[in-house]
């Protein structure tokens, strides 16, 4: 069923030209249990916990748009810390040998200093909305989704959206 989905997310890339759409999640929440990269069992709740809100970024090593904002969502995790919030990335390749391979050179290269775990079984029918990557979506500390996802490699958009989901919660 992973592969299944990669392959449809890969599909669906191709056939749009550009990782650009998503219609959004099927769920209001987005919880789940995975591991991250080193293989450390990791729930969402543990991740989510510290944060006011947490930006979720779906990304995979084969998309390009993908890979080229890791270097800028480090940044963003810097400065989301700073006012409470935090980035955690969903790698959706790491079922695969080449996702597993080639991830921790990419995240090593663009100073990833946030938490990335592996997709998981738990994400399949929360993500079933998602028709492109990157697609970034936030969270409260809860693990309810808020505000709107982020379609696309659009940094200069995740700032703003955290600040006023924070003004919002106040």
């Amino acid at each position: 069923m992973k592969k299944l989905i990669c392959a449809v997310l890969a599909l669906a890339l191709l056939a749009l030209g550009a990782a650009s759409l998503a219609e959004g999640l099927a769920a209001d929440r987005f919880d789940f249990t995975t591991t991250d990269l080193e293989g450390n069992a990791v729930t969402s709740e543990e991740l989510y916990a510290a944060n006011k809100i947490t930006m979720v970024n779906l990304w995979a090593t084969w998309c390009g748009p993908c890979v080229g904002e890791l270097g800028e969502l480090a940044e963003i995790h810097t400065q989301m810390q700073e006012m409470g919030c935090g980035v955690v990335g969903v790698l959706l390749d790491s079922t695969t040998d080449a996702g597993k391979a080639a991830a921790p050179q990419l995240m090593e290269e663009n100073g990833t200093n946030y938490p990335v775990v592996a997709y998981s079984a738990d994400m399949d029918a929360l993500l079933e909305g998602v028709t492109g990557i990157p697609t970034s979506f936030f969270v409260d500390s809860t693990g309810a989704i808020v505000g709107e996802p982020v379609v696309g490699a659009y940094p200069d958009r995740y700032l703003p959206a955290v600040q006023a989901l924070l003004e919002q919660a106040q």
